[in-house]
């Protein structure tokens, strides 16, 4: 790669051209073609303007879809800052005995979103923004699961734990979705924090379409705002880290770390004591990954992190960052996958004796040693502008801060901005962790696409992202490529049977304000008040 200077001091990154070929390609190198697509316009630069980082230039106009890696660096970088760990949470939106919305009708044991929170006492059954409160209300340590024996110490599951350890950390891990102001406010305002809130919308679009009001339908679909974000956070317990050997107790000299880390390259800690509720696994976490997205485009912007020491983090999938960190794209004997690309490990298949099929090499690390990755002086640039990552040292292993040094640990495993590419192939994106199981298949956008509610305010569709497909370890692949109309429309009577709620899955989350039967609330409201804007 090279660099130049661009005005106001930023500097974009240009690919370096005339890579010299390889011999002795291999197919599944080839393959490697369709994953490892440049994202970003060569003239990408990020500036960081009163500590907010954004693409610098014309290219700001189409920030998402012109410069999708710098961009979501850019975002990666701007919520660290915003301490998004502060935000709304999936338990703090959609409660679980909800009050319903103040209206002109509902004046009392109802939650009004216009009203003043008291700092000192977050409502249980409205919604909240965790930041308005002092302390902030604790983060909850309800994991997956604790590991059995048999887990942690892989008897039984020996094979799969090999092929994909990421499916292991899916298993057991603690994963939080953290939203952000404005997307918190319109879920609240537009009263879908409840089943009874979600079903009247999709009742009232029927209702409209029945009675020829087509406007009227349309304006009831969901659309966030475009500054609406969302983070999503995979943590680990100590135990579980320790005993993957992620973490070890002491450095090589042996000097005890504390609290263990892995002494090259730290994951970020927290500390959650929990509240001692069924489930809750109280102690130190580590984060291992993040899949995040922002609504800039209509099917938003989504971006993956991994942990630089994640075992098998670029397995299947590759790792591609056209603006972050440089590699070796010759790394791999056969093939040249230029400066932005890491190829997923592969090896030959020894059982037979003459042509030998490539085969992936599943669970092993991605040594920067030998991929050759190496932060841009414009990544850095822009961390150290923003305060991100800028300690020598961790002052805090129990909280997270702007300035932990182990955000410098992370890495951008790729984004996803299409459904399918201009040449018609599926786009997808997967973390070892976050999809681990299916990462060869996972794609954020066709997923998220069928997060939806029907006329009772469950979920509209049977799984999330499901399909009929198992993988050759038996665990179900999800859909790509572009949604099904037959997923949300029926188009006999052209009626809406799943309202979509903007990619946003915490529909699962959602209760009743007061229960009925067979799945349904008590009742439902007449048709809601429509708030675009607040």
């Amino acid at each position: 790669m090279r660099m130049r200077i661009i005005a106001a001091g930023a500097l974009v990154l240009v690919a370096a051209t005339g890579a010299t070929a390889q011999a002795n390609v291999n197919g599944l190198q080839k393959m490697m073609l369709f994953r490892s697509i440049v994202q970003d316009d060569p003239a990408c630069a990020v500036a960081v303007t009163d500590g907010v980082a954004a693409i610098a230039g014309d290219l700001g106009t189409s920030a998402a879809s012109s410069c999708p890696d710098a961009f979501a660096w850019a975002q990666f970088g701007t919520a660290i800052t915003e301490e998004f760990w502060d935000w709304a949470i999936d338990t703090t939106v959609w409660r679980s005995e909800p009050l319903p919305l103040c209206s002109a009708t509902v004046t009392s044991d109802c939650c009004d979103p216009n009203a003043v929170p008291d700092p000192t006492s977050p409502s249980t059954q409205c919604p909240i923004f965790r930041a308005d409160y002092t302390p902030v209300p604790p983060l909850p340590a309800l994991p997956n699961g604790t590991p059995s024996g048999a887990v942690v110490n892989h008897r039984g599951l020996l094979p799969a734990d090999l092929s994909d350890p990421g499916r292991l950390l899916r298993d057991l891990e603690l994963e939080l979705v953290f939203r952000n102001r404005p997307m918190f406010e319109y879920l609240y305002r537009n009263d879908l924090y409840s089943k009874e809130g979600m079903g009247a919308r999709n009742r009232a679009q029927n209702a409209a379409i029945s009675a020829g009001n087509i406007g009227a339908a349309q304006r009831l679909q969901v659309r966030l705002p475009v500054d609406a974000v969302m983070v999503k956070a995979d943590f680990v317990h100590q135990d579980i880290m320790l005993e993957e050997g992620l973490i070890q107790i002491a450095d090589a000299g042996g000097v005890l770390l504390d609290p263990p880390n892995n002494p090259d390259y730290p994951y970020l800690t927290v500390n959650l004591p929990g509240d001692g509720s069924a489930g809750t696994v109280p102690g130190m976490y580590y984060m291992v990954a993040m899949t995040n997205a922002s609504k800039d485009i209509p099917i938003w912007h989504w971006y993956a992190m991994e942990h630089v020491a994640n075992l098998g983090r670029c397995d299947y999938i590759g790792c591609n960052d056209s603006f972050g960190y440089t590699v070796n794209g010759a790394a791999q004997p056969g093939a040249d996958f230029g400066s932005s690309f890491i190829a997923p490990h592969i090896t030959l298949n020894d059982d037979k004796t003459s042509d030998n099929d490539p085969l992936f090499q599943n669970g092993l690390a991605y040594d920067p040693v030998d991929t050759g990755e190496v932060i841009t002086p414009v990544l850095a640039a822009m961390l150290d502008a923003l305060g991100v990552g800028t300690s020598a040292i961790d002052s805090d292993p129990n909280t997270i801060t702007v300035d932990d040094p182990a955000w410098r640990n992370y890495r951008l495993k790729g984004t996803q901005t299409t459904f399918t590419q201009a040449t018609g192939i599926p786009s997808g994106m997967g973390a070892t962790v976050t999809e681990g199981g299916f990462v060869n298949s996972a794609s954020c956008t066709t997923c998220h696409s069928q997060a939806s509610f029907d006329e009772y305010g469950n979920s509209g569709m049977q799984g999330v992202g499901a399909t009929w497909r198992p993988n050759l370890q038996g665990y179900g692949q999800v859909a790509m490529g572009a949604p099904d109309a037959n997923w949300f429309y029926n188009f006999g009577n052209s009626s809406v049977n799943a309202t979509q709620i903007d990619f946003i899955w915490g529909v699962l989350f959602a209760s009743c304000q007061k229960d009925g039967e067979n799945g349904e609330c008590a009742s439902y409201p007449d048709a809601p008040t429509i708030i675009d804007h607040y």
